[in-house]
């Protein structure tokens, strides 16, 4: 992971000075995908979003976990564990959608 931070912090020094001052208005993540054009700069950026695929997906198994601990069938401990399955739900797509994303940067990376 340290190697990602790195691969960014280096990236976004490189950045012309226009494209830095906009990294503060629309974040440094959307600059680094909108100015990415070398393999390197592509393959941290699918790096990145694997690791946020990561993430989202031990958010969801979290969400799963807590689900179970709403057993008994009263209302609100039923209403609790249905909000944990969909939070669930939630992270499962979002994972799925940063696997895309990174398989893209990974195609990117290659050519």
């Amino acid at each position: 992971m340290s190697m990602l931070r790195v691969a960014i912090l280096a990236f976004a020094l490189v950045l012309p000075g226009s494209l830095a001052l906009a990294a503060g208005e629309h974040g440094l993540e959307q600059v680094l995908i909108e100015s990415a054009s070398s393999p390197a700069q592509h393959q941290a950026l699918a790096d990145h979003f694997r690791a946020q695929a990561a993430g989202a997906r031990r958010e969801a198994e979290r969400h799963r976990t807590m689900a179970k601990s709403y057993g008994g069938g009263k209302p609100p401990a039923e209403a609790q564990r249905k909000h944990c399955e969909n939070l669930a739900k939630s992270f499962d797509a979002q994972a799925a959608d940063y696997d895309a994303l990174a398989a893209a940067h990974d195609a990117e990376a290659k050519k």
